[in-house]
């Protein structure tokens, strides 16, 4: 199988290498290209296709993606009290649906075991309704599931009707008053050899009927390569966005070229067909060489690393992080001074420090993605490291004064405040990295894509609106063993219809 995968891209970068110039679909102004392109390591090309699911805001709510594993191991499920070992939860043969549910049995007399806990993003003042089912080995049970509001009311109820041979449906319904967290939770008194087992959990808005989606089909579809005349042969992460007059504008960073290193780079692409493999097209236009987006300022700052751009009204920004320093037993935390925007009114050619434009490197927009609509230019945020626990959004109107950050409003789960990113509410809970949001006008629906620090792998949510309520994690891609994981996903931005194409970079 890996044979053929490797046969699949040599023969995929043979056709591209062949035909690029001539074949492939432009955007753009006419650039010329390079007959023969090399393939950008590092950074490859995605494809998904979408599907209709039902919503639920719930991750893993039926305990199924990693079926022989312990709960706790890679899933947003996790343990409190006295006892956490994964033995706690085990298969268990009468599952209401798929090959296992979640089976708490308790090794003390007259103890509490151990309850299951995931936490969900709320919002203020909302009516939500939670159900899942569940058995127990005799109708007298003393477990209790439901939702527990941080800092707040516990809403729950004991099925006081178990049955050993029957699922029972467990409903509750709840108003989320002043609380924007909610951990769904179980567990029960019991004593040796007493069993509940629990399933299908869901959490929805009381009332709903949007229908959420489902990406599947999830495929390497090509290379990415590079057709300009420059000799850039890897890339450490891409970010890519709508660039004016139909093209694709690239912001790369950590750059190798020709043996020279460069902190980052500027890159446009006119391929309007990425089915059959992506290029770049032009670097740093107008110049001569590789030239740097932003060099660091050396000032305690040791890189510059973009995270999104997005063009606006004709004119391009980069939201970047400053680097301070690497954690140094820990390769997935780090220290940033600050996260800022660049901006750019001349396609690329030279950039500007938007001095304005700069949130805390201890804030929650550290890390950012855009999404631009009709009316609102839309910031997802999380704080430095590749395991943040929450992610956030900020929005200000399009024709705004984008490079100010005191101009943008927060989500505080009700409301956008005016000008205090510390009043922002998560949006999500969960171990996101780098980050990515795109909207689907097909199916009515945005999709954030990032590297679970939890699963291993890309996973998605997906939305009505833009500060949700978003539902719970799916996975998206396994990290492939033998090529490391995937990470920093970024759509591409003329994807449409059932097809969505992105790019991901390894780590």
């Amino acid at each position: 199988m890996k044979n053929c995968y490797f046969a699949m891209l040599l023969l995929l970068s043979a056709a591209f290498a062949a035909g690029c110039a001539d074949d492939k679909e432009e955007g753009g102004n006419d650039i010329k290209l390079n007959p023969d392109p090399t393939q950008l390591s590092n950074i490859t090309l995605m494809k998904a296709t979408f599907a209709a699911d039902e919503f639920n805001m719930i991750s893993e709510p039926g305990f199924e993606l990693f079926p022989d594993e312990a709960i706790d191991y890679r899933s947003l499920w996790y343990f409190e009290g006295a006892y956490k070992e994964p033995s706690l939860v085990s298969k268990h043969t009468q599952t209401h649906g798929g090959q296992v549910a979640l089976k708490l049995e308790n090794p003390n007399d007259g103890s509490w075991c151990d309850a299951c806990l995931q936490s969900i993003a709320l919002k203020k003042g909302k009516d939500y309704t939670f159900s899942c089912f569940g058995q127990a080995s005799w109708a007298g049970m003393n477990a209790f599931t439901g939702v527990r509001l941080e800092g707040g009311p516990i809403y729950d109820g004991q099925a006081g009707d178990w049955n050993p041979d029957v699922w029972t449906e467990f409903t509750k319904e709840f108003n989320s008053g002043d609380y924007t967290q909610g951990n769904v939770f179980c567990g029960a008194w019991g004593y040796p050899g007493v069993w509940v087992a629990l399933d299908d959990f869901r959490l929805v808005p009381t009332g709903t009927t949007q229908t959420s989606t489902k990406l599947g089909a999830c495929q390497t579809t090509g290379t990415v390569s590079n057709a300009s005349f420059t000799d850039i042969s890897f890339a450490g992460k891409a970010v890519i966005w709508a660039g004016p007059n139909n093209t694709v504008s690239m912001a790369l960073a950590d750059v190798s070229a020709g043996g020279k290193h460069y902190a980052n780079a500027f890159a446009l692409s006119n391929d309007m067909n990425p089915d059959d493999g992506f290029y770049i097209a032009q670097v740093s236009p107008g110049n001569d060489g590789i030239v740097p987006i932003l060099e660091p300022s050396g000032d305690g700052e040791t890189a510059c690393v973009p995270t999104a751009g997005v063009t606006v009204n004709g004119k391009q920004y980069i939201h970047y992080y400053s680097f301070k320093s690497l954690d140094p037993e820990d390769s997935d935390a780090w220290t940033a001074n600050f996260s800022g925007l660049l901006s750019s009114a001349d396609g690329g050619k030279s950039w500007t420090r938007e001095i304005r434009g700069r949130w805390s490197g201890a804030g929650h927009f550290v890390q950012a993605a855009f999404y631009l609509s009709d009316k609102y230019l839309y910031m997802f945020g999380s704080d430095a490291g590749r395991s943040t626990p929450k992610i956030y959004v900020a929005r200000i109107k399009s024709d705004g004064d984008i490079a100010t950050a005191a101009n943008w409003t927060y989500w505080d789960g009700t409301d956008w405040v005016a000008g205090d990113p510390e009043s922002a509410a998560a949006i999500t809970y969960g171990n996101a990295s780098e980050m990515c949001v795109a909207y689907n006008a097909t199916h009515k629906r945005y999709i954030m894509i990032y590297r679970s620090g939890t699963t291993g792998g890309l996973v998605y949510r997906d939305a009505g609106s833009p500060e949700g309520d978003w539902s719970g994690e799916k996975l998206l891609a396994l990290d492939n063993a033998n090529q490391g994981g995937w990470f920093s996903p970024s759509v591409y931005p003329y994807s449409s219809g059932d097809n969505m194409y992105f790019i991901v970079s390894q780590l």
